[in-house]
């Protein structure tokens, strides 16, 4: 009876996955077209940056220009790692896929310099999987 009941368990859990994100969710869902469309090198102000993604998640300065870094992270744990976790055999290993995002604006005297988006996606396992 008790293996039924954890077959049944793990059967319900695998139908479902983790997830995880972290970042400005200003960009979760931007595209570099729609990156390009917003921001055009030499013509937009910052204020006009910040009234469409918000305030950066990370300012620096290099060369003495003003950079605004904009980054979001997210990840998905397959239902088979957690369903493993539940019944002791987290050593059999885990799956993720994993999304980020990077958006970096140059600015000088308030204007955009120059701007950058990129994309990556990247997946990773452990144990005996």
């Amino acid at each position: 009876m008790k293996i039924i009941r954890t077959a049944i368990v793990m059967a319900i859990i695998a139908g479902t996955s983790a997830c995880s994100s972290a970042g400005d969710a200003s960009i979760k869902k931007t595209t570099i077209a729609e990156v390009d469309q917003n921001i055009h090198d030499g013509v937009t102000t910052s204020s006009q940056v910040r009234q469409i993604y918000g305030e950066p998640g990370q300012k620096t300065y290099e060369d003495g220009y003003e950079v605004w870094i904009y980054s979001f992270t997210s990840g998905r744990e397959d239902g088979l790692s957690i369903a493993q976790d539940v019944v002791g055999l987290g050593m059999l290993g885990e799956r993720s896929n994993n999304k980020s995002k990077m958006l970096t604006v140059v600015l000088s005297n308030g204007i955009v310099l120059k701007h950058s988006f990129a994309t990556s996606h990247f997946s990773s396992s452990s144990g005996l999987r």
